[in-house]
């Protein structure tokens, strides 16, 4: 629902016990907000919900996955210059509402990830931009047993 090629499941899925299954058909419904409340301060937001349609090849029953996303957040145009964005957003990736016995992976031990991330968009030039970040990521893979990641970068970004 993020916008993999999967959509809109993550992962392989199979019949719940190893075994094949029938091509899958799935329905995403998504609703995306964006709001400049002032010139310096806006709001943004996101949900999907996915459906995927499960048909084993052999005689086990049908089902199907279903699964949602959510993204919040906030965005500061034009801090420190014109043409910079600052964005703070909080966002669940992936989380498995039913059906988790199809997913080869199991969907993971019933955490659900969810992230932290911090963005600055700073134009250089109006061709190039630095874009440096920081994600913290939390039950990843959706598994409260795993560790938390951090992670930082740098990009730069040319446009031409």
């Amino acid at each position: 629902m993020g916008g993999a090629i999967g959509e809109p499941i993550y992962g392989f899925a199979d019949d719940g016990f190893d075994g094949a299954i029938d091509d899958a058909t799935g329905d995403t419904y998504a609703f995306n907000f964006d709001w400049l409340v002032t010139s310096g301060f806006g709001l943004f937001g996101r949900y999907a919900y996915g459906s995927t349609n499960i048909k084993p090849l052999i005689g086990r029953p049908e089902g199907e996955v279903n699964a949602q996303t959510i993204q919040v957040g906030a965005a500061f145009p034009d801090l420190g210059k014109e043409g910079a964005l600052f964005t703070l957003s909080y966002l669940i990736p992936f989380s498995v509402v039913d059906g988790r016995n199809f997913l080869v992976s199991g969907g993971g031990d019933g955490g659900v990830q969810y992230e932290f991330e911090a963005t600055y968009f700073y134009p250089l030039s109006q061709n190039i931009a630095l874009v440096p970040a920081f994600f913290w990521i939390g039950n990843p893979n959706n598994f409260s047993d795993n560790p938390n990641i951090y992670v930082a970068n740098l990009r730069a970004q040319f446009s031409f």
